[in-house]
């Protein structure tokens, strides 16, 4: 049915069930199946009921219903006055609940730049926390940058530091390039 669609299923899409399931992790691996699979968001949100289960089924169906107040409607907005019927906006305000949002605070609290880990590697882990713990990206650059370098190799950090005060306006990438 989905060739005849034209419509590839390559790279099978994961289940949502709830609970203390990472929602950030499963929307990046969601979005990367479909990106290889070709999908476009209106295809996206056409499917993406039939892989919740449990109360996030329950939720969507119920978020989808003609009558539901800020009835779900897109995938995602693409501005701001569509949030409240964007499925991604609605699904993260729903399932973001208090408990994954300490685990979150408390990894980004505790990570490390581990011995022989580069600093790539660090930075994407530090990145992909800051994305949980700020889902409304309202940190500044500041507490992004002083994320990323307060566990850094301590050699690296107090070099970057250095850089980073020379910069006018500093942001994350900039700290990331420069501690490469």
């Amino acid at each position: 049915m989905q060739t005849a669609l034209g419509q590839r299923n390559n790279t099978p899409l994961p289940l949502f069930r709830g609970n203390v399931q990472d929602l950030i992790k499963w929307l990046d691996d969601f979005e990367r199946a479909a990106t290889v699979n070709q999908y476009n968001n209106k295809y996206k949100f056409q499917i993406v009921g039939g892989y919740l289960q449990g109360s996030p089924a329950t939720w969507f169906l119920q978020k989808t219903d003609a009558n539901a107040h800020q009835r779900i409607i897109r995938w995602m907005s693409a501005n701001a006055g569509e949030n409240n019927t964007s499925f991604t906006t609605q699904f993260k305000n729903k399932f973001r609940t208090t408990i994954l949002i300490s685990k979150w605070h408390m990894e980004l609290e505790k990570k490390t730049q581990g011995p022989g880990e580069i600093v790539t590697e660090y930075a994407k882990a530090i990145r992909k926390l800051i994305k949980c713990v700020d889902s409304g990206k309202n940190w500044t650059e500041e507490q992004k940058i002083y994320s990323f370098t307060k566990r850094l190799r301590t050699d690296l950090s107090y070099a970057l530091w250095l850089l980073l005060a020379l910069k006018n306006n500093p942001t994350i990438d900039m700290a990331i390039e420069l501690a490469q």
